[in-house]
């Protein structure tokens, strides 16, 4: 998560040690070069946070001392509460005198501060803020109310942000602490530029998917047009049903529409297109003899291929 800076605020009064009721503030952290998390809980004396709290507890030295983190808890109940709640045995529903900071929020500043304030019930969610010594937001995790958190997760998170900080790499999934990172910053040399625009880039493919006719398909034009004088009826001419929607003289026959012809289009839009492909192909036939040496029998082959190209192309122009 990408750091954002948070609202600095006063802490109201807190449990800290047991013994006494003490202020403290952020800044007292971080100005000490401490990493701090901030776990919101609910409510005290229910089922699911005393839990969070004697598991946090259990390993604080992992925190304070591996890793130069402070855990601190806030909720919403008065200091007077949070003091009675951890003096109380484990028997009675209490914490047992445990030794983690619980942090006192009944005016609701910090939590709304932070966005977690649950305004219809003024209690807090159960969140929890990873704050790095500048005072900056890492990472946030939000459950239910009824679902408590990891004290593994917690640290492979905090360990993945002190690594992040000190080399420079990303931690890819499941990282833990002794992984290799991953380099995220890649520099390019030197300014990326747009050589070919995309009409430059896209003109030269779009003429050779309009170019269907090649050498083997002209050389077989041209031997239609020669062997068979009736070379027309080769292709399908173009007839209109009491419809009005065009089909071959295939389909009156075989009862199946040309895959020529669209049976759902209108002739405009598809004697345009025909139109188009009749003429690109005329200009191929063109240009290839052109380029090869053709006796004067095959150009006059090819110029009946031409002539009825064209008398077909105005032939759809015109229906």
């Amino acid at each position: 998560m990408a750091a954002s800076k948070v609202c600095i605020v006063p802490c109201p009064s807190i449990d800290r040690y047991l013994t006494t009721v003490a202020e403290c503030t952020l800044s007292a952290y971080t100005e000490a070069n401490h990493w701090v998390c901030l776990v919101f809980f609910p409510k005290a004396w229910s089922f699911i946070c005393p839990t969070e709290i004697r598991a946090f507890s259990s390993r604080l030295e992992e925190f304070l001392y591996s890793r130069s983190c402070a855990v601190v808890f806030c909720s919403t109940d008065s200091e007077h509460c949070l003091k009675a709640w951890n003096s109380t045995s484990e028997m009675e529903g209490g914490l047992g005198s445990l030794h983690i900071p619980l942090m006192s929020d009944c005016n609701h500043e910090v939590s709304r501060a932070y966005g977690v304030l649950n305004e219809k019930l003024g209690v807090a969610q159960r969140a929890l803020f990873i704050i790095d010594p500048k005072g900056l937001v890492r990472a946030v995790t939000v459950n239910d109310d009824d679902v408590g958190r990891s004290v593994d997760e917690t640290q492979r998170v905090l360990d993945a942000l002190v690594f992040r900080d000190e080399f420079g790499e990303g931690c890819p999934v499941d990282w833990k602490k002794g992984d290799k990172g991953i380099a995220t910053k890649t520099e390019l040399e030197g300014k990326l530029e747009l050589k070919k625009s995309w009409s430059e880039w896209a003109r030269p493919k779009l003429n050779r998917a309009w170019s269907g006719t090649s050498q083997r398909s002209m050389a077989s034009a041209v031997s239609m047009s020669c062997h068979n004088a009736s070379s027309a009826r080769l292709i399908p001419a173009l007839d209109v049903t009491s419809e009005g929607s065009p089909q071959s003289h295939q389909s009156s026959v075989s009862g199946r529409a040309s895959p020529m012809v669209s049976p759902t289009s209108g002739m405009g839009g598809q004697s345009q297109m025909e139109e188009a492909m009749m003429l690109q192909r005329m200009e191929n036939i063109t240009a290839a003899m052109q380029n090869q040496s053709v006796g004067l029998a095959n150009w006059g082959c090819v110029g009946a291929v031409v002539n009825y190209m064209r008398r077909l192309a105005r032939g759809c122009n015109d229906m």
